[in-house]
């Protein structure tokens, strides 16, 4: 569209303007009206127009997002109403589908399901599988959905351009989706910490020669809550795929940091190998007390008989908070065989929540330990403070009972 305009002189001579020349004519037009005003009051109007034109400007560019927005809600919706069963379907399904089986599924052919916005379908499926990841260790479809659907090549043509590279990433490492190791390799060592771990996350999903290969460098690096749970999840998928495993106490004696450190101890109850399971006691007595918590939370996990001796033995080594550690550890294994213990970190510990911790686990230490409580309270029925503690245990033993009934 050409921009024109034109002036006529009292004479009728007439001059014409085109293109930039009308921009320019109004602009000059617009100071020769203000040229007899002062300086300041120029430089004012000036402003004053300026921010009338800005106002427009960001006005229209507000309508046009909000319209946007309203056009992706509604096409979101539409693909949630038709599509989402579908995905759901396909999703949980231990098989590969074709793409026959996967019109099936969705009761609509592959064109249609295409013609949706490709970032309209990521929503779709992510939402699909945050919900499935709260049931399943391993969601094995979702690499094949994101083919089929453009997904797959949106999430490789934003990590090729630098584009919304964050949330790709954490789509890829949430629905565990492998891309190429080149895609991954500028984000590896990137400025940004969390843009830097979600892709070492891909990295581990996508490579299968050395997938662990930056995971010392990422455990020297602080671990928020959120990371360890990212870490954890990427074990359940890796072992669920079969995939390789980290030797986590070896890796553990590299890691400098002490909080990554007493994590990976205590993932080696739920994802390490048996060798590195039955040894998990050498660190009961570490110089480093968050290392001996983890591995006792560990033991208790695993629920470990073979390894509830050494955690005994060692009680009287540890100091007061890690022996209330040691006392949960042998209740959580429940071997049965340790009432005599749990009386007597009773009567020999000088401190009162140890004491409460030691008579809690007894109470629910099987029948021998009840009855052994019950000894206690008769044996203690003249001291009031003991007493009162006992009776408080047994209250609250009675009150969940009640509660699962």
């Amino acid at each position: 569209m050409v921009l024109t305009t034109g002036i006529e002189y009292p004479t009728g001579q007439g001059m014409d303007f085109y293109g930039f020349e009308v921009l320019g004519f109004y602009l000059k037009r617009f100071l020769l009206y203000y040229s007899d005003y002062a300086w300041n009051i120029r430089l004012l109007y000036g402003l004053i127009f300026a921010c009338i034109v800005t106002m427009l400007i960001l006005f229209v560019l507000f309508i046009r997002k909000i319209r946007q927005s309203r056009r992706a809600k509604k096409e979101y919706n539409s693909a949630r109403k038709n599509l989402y069963d579908g995905f759901y379907q396909i999703l949980i399904s231990a098989d590969k589908p074709s793409i026959r089986e996967f019109e099936v599924a969705c009761g609509t052919p592959i064109e249609t399901i295409q013609s949706y916005k490709a970032e309209t379908l990521s929503r779709l499926i992510s939402e699909i599988c945050m919900d499935l990841s709260r049931e399943l260790g391993d969601i094995p479809n979702a690499d094949i959905l994101c083919q089929y659907t453009g997904v797959k090549a949106l999430y490789e043509k934003n990590l090729a351009t630098s584009k919304n590279v964050l949330l790709t990433l954490q789509n890829l490492a949430n629905m565990h989706i492998p891309v190429s190791e080149g895609l991954l390799a500028i984000y590896i060592n990137y400025y940004d910490a969390n843009i830097r771990h979600m892709a070492r996350i891909c990295y581990v999903i996508s490579s299968n020669a050395e997938p662990y290969q930056y995971f010392l460098e990422e455990f020297n690096d602080k671990l928020g809550l959120w990371r360890i749970m990212m870490l954890h999840r990427l074990f359940a998928w890796a072992t669920a795929n079969e995939r390789q495993m980290p030797q986590f106490l070896v890796l553990a004696k590299k890691v400098k940091n002490e909080e990554s450190v007493a994590f990976l101890i205590q993932e080696t109850a739920y994802w390490g190998n048996e060798k590195e399971k039955a040894t998990l006691h050498e660190w009961f007595l570490s110089p480093n007390y968050k290392y001996r918590t983890a591995a006792l939370h560990a033991v208790a996990i695993l629920r470990d008989t073979n390894q509830e001796q050494a955690a005994i033995d060692s009680y009287e080594q540890q100091p007061e908070h890690i022996r209330q550690e040691v006392l949960r550890a042998v209740y959580a294994i429940n071997s049965g065989n340790h009432t005599d213990f749990f009386v007597n970190a009773y009567h020999t510990s000088t401190s009162k929540i140890t004491r409460e911790v030691a008579l809690t686990c007894l109470y629910t230490y099987g029948h021998d330990g009840r009855r052994t409580f019950e000894l206690l309270r008769d044996e203690y029925i003249r001291a009031n403070t003991d007493r009162t503690l006992m009776d408080q245990i047994d209250s609250m033993g009675v009150l969940n009972q009640m509660r699962m009934l």
